[in-house]
């Protein structure tokens, strides 16, 4: 029953009781006129002396991993709360913080609540309000606790322990090193002493196998600057959730952006999502958590394909760039703007989704086109890429996956 119901009942019950002067009548209308009363006390008294608290679970946390708080309600009245109802506006799929309870004085309520991160993303947590009142429940308030507090939800990145589409493309690493003049990091063989070496670089093990002085040799550390260029033009993404190229391609991304990084290279990333985001060149820690942070809220939209924006950012490309190009798309107009690039001195490698494998178009519900067109332009042109279906592991395909194209 509403409160404004229950005060004309009891009007309606005052004004017979002294219009009949029938005795039961003024029984039950002091009946309602005191249960009113009565009922806005205690919804007052049970507002009072409510305090929550939540812990930190951290700002951002891994896609899959287990989001974990701990949450506190405590009553410091001496006046029992005959009932609470705890609601928790979060935005994180799956994240059910509320709570139903009665608290005496003095006392507290502590709760745990787990939640699977299954959706990468900005979401928020709270705010949170509690819900109280009288024990009819004809007076309840509403209490502000707790403000909304921001986690992202990170996508995954996958260990690797070397990238297929690497090998023979980065200086100071494998085939096309150069020797350098300086003390670097990468010691690859010893020779005979000449005049002028500096002592610090002798090798005193093979000098004594030899019998004669030997100095190590040195390669230039890597200088390789890598772009990874991720497509999220709407137009040619397919399947739905996680189960789709967006997911594949974003989680692609990450592991590279992860692998690169850790390898000590100057990495930037590129998206032509609503934003055209780019982020520019840098190593560490630092980049790597604003690159899946970048990633965490990327999503396809109608913007202009992967040909265009290669236009459009052709001026970033610098010689002795690399570019990985993660994209979905069957046309053969970025393979172009590629092989473009590549006269001017940046390698580039290609990680195809294949968008056949999962189904519909996203936006237009047709089939995928195959990618057939974009990999013998590929091959043509000498292109290394590698091709990842729906199923196939991220991990195993960027390792031992690829497919080098040679004339």
């Amino acid at each position: 029953m509403r409160p404004w119901q229950l005060i004309l009942l009891t009007l309606i019950t005052g004004v017979s009781a002294v219009s009949s002067g029938w005795r039961p009548l003024y029984l039950i209308f002091y009946v309602l006129l005191l249960s009113l009363v009565i009922s806005y006390v205690v919804a007052n008294w049970s507002s009072n002396g409510l305090a929550f608290a939540r812990t930190n679970p951290g700002r951002r946390v891994q896609k899959g991993a287990m989001l974990e708080e701990r949450l506190r309600l405590e009553n410091r009245s001496s006046f029992p709360k005959l009932w609470v109802q705890v609601t928790d506006s979060s935005t994180l799929p799956g994240h059910h913080a509320g709570y139903v309870a009665s608290i005496g004085g003095r006392q507290r309520i502590d709760w745990r609540v787990k939640t699977v991160c299954r959706r990468r993303g900005r979401f928020f947590l709270g705010p949170v309000v509690a819900t109280t009142g009288d024990p009819l429940g004809l007076f309840t308030r509403v209490i502000p606790l707790s403000n909304q507090r921001e986690v992202i939800v990170l996508p995954r990145a996958l260990p690797l322990t070397h990238f297929a589409l690497f090998p023979g493309v980065m200086p100071g690493r494998g085939r096309g090193s150069q020797r350098s003049l300086q003390t670097t990091t990468n010691a690859v063989t010893v020779r005979e002493y000449l005049p002028g070496d500096a002592i610090s670089r002798i090798h005193w093990p093979t000098s004594a196998r030899q019998s004669k002085l030997m100095v190590k040799e040195f390669d230039l550390d890597p200088t390789i600057d890598v772009w990874i260029i991720l497509d999220l033009d709407d137009m040619v993404q397919f399947g739905e959730g996680d189960e789709s190229t967006v997911e594949y391609a974003v989680t692609v991304a990450a592991t590279l952006a992860q692998f690169c990084l850790r390898a000590d290279l100057s990495v930037g990333l590129m998206m032509n999502d609503a934003h055209h985001t780019v982020l520019p060149f840098d190593r560490g820690v630092r980049q790597l958590d604003r690159m899946l942070e970048t990633l965490a809220v990327a999503e396809a939209s109608e913007t202009q394909p992967l040909s265009d924006l290669l236009i459009a950012q052709e001026v970033r490309f610098m010689r002795n760039n690399f570019s990985i190009v993660i994209t979905s798309s069957p046309d053969q107009e970025w393979a172009a703007g590629l092989r473009q690039l590549e006269r001017r001195g940046v390698k580039s490698s290609v990680v195809l989704i294949d968008g056949a494998s999962f189904g519909a178009s996203v936006t237009e519900g047709s089939p995928a086109p195959s990618m057939e067109s974009a990999e013998r332009f590929l091959i043509s042109n000498a292109m290394p890429y590698l091709v990842i279906h729906q199923g196939d592991s991220i991990a195993a395909a960027l390792e031992v996956g690829a497919v080098t194209s040679r004339k």
